[in-house]
């Protein structure tokens, strides 16, 4: 299997996440041109790299395409959402959608 670079990967991450690279350059603090040439083949410096890797939540070792998942411990999109939504909950209402969640995991598991 060909390894991916780093300006694929940068691409890809764009792209995946729906974002343009004007949006993408705005986020980061950077111009839509840098982020363009980042793209194409110029290589991002380390602080470039690391404000990527913050904003996509991944590793450094991602974006050079050294492993293939963002993360060892990457969410989905809708783990993120569970655990963006339990934040706000109070601590008695964290307790009831623990339960609740259990419970429906019992419930499914005993299905099979």
């Amino acid at each position: 299997m060909e390894k991916i670079t780093v300006n694929e990967r940068l691409k890809m991450l764009r792209t995946e996440n729906g974002l343009t690279q004007t949006e993408l350059a705005k986020a980061l603090h950077i111009g839509q041109t840098t982020v363009a040439a980042y793209e194409r083949s110029h290589d991002p410096n380390l602080y470039s790299l690391i404000a990527y890797a913050d904003y996509f939540e991944c590793t450094l070792d991602y974006l050079a395409g050294r492993e293939d998942a963002p993360l060892p411990y990457a969410l989905t999109q809708d783990e993120r959402e569970l655990v963006r939504l339990f934040r706000t909950l109070k601590p008695a209402a964290k307790e009831f959608a623990l339960k609740q969640l259990e419970t429906l995991s019992v419930s499914l598991l005993n299905r099979t």
